[in-house]
């Protein structure tokens, strides 16, 4: 059985919903849902991924998509492996919720390091890895720290995330972006900034 879509929204905006995103990572990097989860389509792999994934959980689950061939294939293979998961088209759901998007901007070693003074630095690795080199000025908030902590940033500032290659970063971005802030992920993390000179 599936809600309308005015329900879903309702339901999202109290929290009794979870959101999976299938949409590629670009789209969903340039704008989501705040507290969707990324989960890009794969074929063959996505659907028992996402079966692992709901299998721990047991919150409401709908799904956004952008392509309706994808959505076809996906909701096929979660049907053949027991989930019926309701698929609600992105830019509709967004306009039914009058939802404001979340945006996090990656950026390459290069495109960071040319213009590190630009930003405000939060390196989210832990302490022991800080002496394996860091950048002047970046302060350390590890990534578990930070998911507390978030509430002493200023939201008139703009925040690169690094990590040691760009895992952790990205899970950091994108949670400051959910909670309003400009952010963006370096994408290869210190190690990409050393290869390239700039560290």
């Amino acid at each position: 059985m599936t809600d309308d879509i005015e329900k879903v929204v309702e339901k999202v905006k109290k929290e009794e919903m979870m959101i999976l995103d299938m949409r590629d990572f670009e789209s969903y990097m340039k704008g989501h849902i705040p507290n969707s989860i990324l989960a890009p389509y794969v074929e063959g792999r996505w659907a028992p991924e996402i079966s692992n994934f709901l299998s721990s959980r047991d919150s409401p689950t709908i799904v956004l998509y952008e392509s309706d061939e994808e959505k076809n294939v996906a909701s096929s293979e979660l049907s053949k492996i027991g989930h019926e998961l309701q698929f609600l088209k992105y830019k509709e759901f967004k306009q039914a919720g009058n939802f404001q998007e979340a945006h996090a901007t990656n950026l390459g070693p290069d495109e960071f390091g040319e213009h590190i003074e630009d930003y405000q630095v939060i390196d989210v690795r832990e302490p022991y890895e800080w002496n394996s080199g860091y950048i002047d000025n970046a302060h350390l908030i590890p990534l578990n720290d930070l998911f507390i902590e978030y509430e002493k940033l200023d939201k008139k500032k703009k925040y690169a995330i690094i990590c040691a290659h760009g895992n952790r970063s990205l899970y950091g971005a994108i949670f400051l972006a959910d909670k309003g802030f400009e952010v963006y992920n370096v994408d290869g993390g210190m190690d990409a900034l050393q290869r390239s000179g700039y560290v």
